[in-house]
């Protein structure tokens, strides 16, 4: 990401334009001035003061000083609103009617501390996958069949090749697999099923082996390697929410999609392609069959069966008898989303930067980023990119050019990626102005990927 800012007295004008009644250029204009304190009586330095036309046409920015003090100058005739925000406090805002040629009576904001609000920690999605798979991996039907492949949060953070391998290698070593597969390979030789396989405990050894078989190539080939591939999801996502014919068609339909890694259903090629290559090596250790092409074929469509039968128990039965299982409404996780705004304030005065000094520039956050009601960064917070400075053109006068690349916002441990633009790929200039009386800049940027945020605690 590469931005240009223009600096000096064409990106002043430019900016000055901006504001109602300022390209006219009237001799009347006055100023605004105040200071800020907290309660005890004490200077707010570095508080931001924002001012707005009551139109909400053009907004000036300013930083209080080490007293607690800021200044607008040029103000024209109208009326205004002042906002003043510090990191720990509550936003102080105040109307004011500016008249012509007058300069207001100081304004005195006292900032009251912020009253205590929901904080979030926030996670990289690998981790907080990690954290989910914790809990449901100890999800059982009545306590005791293991129940991995379900998650109740219909915004879990994806899996990756290595969780869904985890997940599939707890599916086939769990002791309960072990103990329903011998009593299945029982119950084949009871029926004398696959009579090739002989009877006595030969017999029983090979259903044994067949059956187990089917489950770890089931897993390894469906639900691991396939959707690693496909960057699709294993798990079943539960719908604890609608009517009954909502969560019914909901079953059955999730039959025939699923979830791919980007969070969008789509097609369920994994289980129709994992399915059929599961079935093909099965086949090299089951006696014969002289039209395996049917056979095959009625695997693929009793696949699509059997996982709306299953997908029906889920709805409407195993989530009530299944243990460790989140219960009552699905716990939605918040996500900080792509596009979402968020405002910087340089931390350095830029109009003597050079091309000599250019590398790391320092941001703080404009005002707190909330998600779901909760404050997931506060004003204040940190954040960094790179900045080249260059010379402009001839005709721009003594203005200079500053490149930003990788800017990143710093929330908790973690760095949010920005971009200049709300659509992916959009075009069009940065959003930035300069704040008054000195080189530092008000610039917009955008949150450039879905980030997950884990509940509150």
């Amino acid at each position: 990401m590469r931005h240009n800012l223009g600096t000096g007295a064409a990106a002043a004008a430019l900016w000055m334009m901006s504001i109602p009644g300022l390209a006219s250029a009237q001799p009347a204009a006055g100023a605004i001035d105040g200071a800020v304190k907290d309660s005890s009586g004490a200077a707010v330095a570095g508080a931001i003061v924002t001012l707005e036309s009551a139109a909400s046409i053009g907004q000036r920015t300013t930083v209080a000083d080490d007293a607690g003090s800021f200044h607008f100058s040029e103000v024209q005739p109208g009326n205004y609103r002042i906002s003043i925000a510090a990191g720990g406090f509550a936003v102080w805002t105040a109307d004011v009617a500016a008249g012509s040629g007058e300069n207001q009576p100081a304004l005195s904001a006292v900032l009251q501390v912020a009253s205590v609000s929901t904080t979030v920690d926030v996670l990289p999605p690998h981790e907080l996958a990690a954290e989910q798979l914790k809990t449901e991996e100890k999800q059982r039907v009545l306590g005791v069949f293991p129940h991995y492949r379900v998650t109740y949060d219909p915004n879990a953070a994806p899996l990756s090749a290595g969780q869904k391998f985890q997940l599939g290698w707890k599916s086939f070593v769990d002791p309960v697999v072990f103990l329903t597969t011998g009593i299945g390979a029982g119950i084949q030789q009871a029926r004398n099923n696959y009579p090739d396989f002989g009877q006595g405990a030969a017999g029983y050894a090979r259903r044994y082996g067949a059956l187990y078989g089917d489950h770890v190539i089931g897993v390894m080939v469906r639900h691991v390697a396939v959707q690693a591939v496909l960057h699709q999801d294993p798990r079943y996502f539960y719908k604890g929410t609608g009517s009954f014919g909502s969560r019914l068609l909901y079953a059955i339909g999730t039959a025939f999609v699923c979830k791919g890694d980007n969070g969008r259903w789509q097609p369920d090629y994994s289980d129709v392609v994992g399915g059929a290559a599961a079935s093909e090596l099965t086949s090299l250790y089951y006696p014969a069959t002289s039209r395996p092409g049917l056979r095959l074929f009625h695997n693929v469509l009793l696949g699509f069966g059997g996982r709306a039968e299953n997908h029906l128990m889920e709805q409407f039965v195993l989530r009530y008898i299944t243990t460790h299982a989140r219960r009552g409404a699905a716990a939605v996780q918040a996500i900080l989303r792509e596009g979402t705004p968020v405002t910087l304030l340089s931390v350095e005065d830029l109009s003597s930067k050079t091309a000599e000094n250019g590398g790391p520039i320092d941001f703080v956050l404009a005002n707190d980023i909330q998600v779901g009601g909760a404050t997931i960064a506060k004003i204040g917070s940190m954040a960094q990119g790179q900045a080249s400075y260059a010379s402009a053109p001839d005709g721009e006068g003594a203005a200079m050019r500053v490149g930003l690349d990788r800017v990143r916002l710093r929330v908790g441990s973690t760095d949010v990626p920005l971009r200049s633009n709300q659509a992916r790929g959009g075009a069009g200039a940065l959003k930035y102005h300069r704040l008054e009386g000195s080189g530092r800049i008000a610039i917009e940027l955008y949150v450039a990927a879905d980030v997950a945020i884990a509940p509150a605690k």
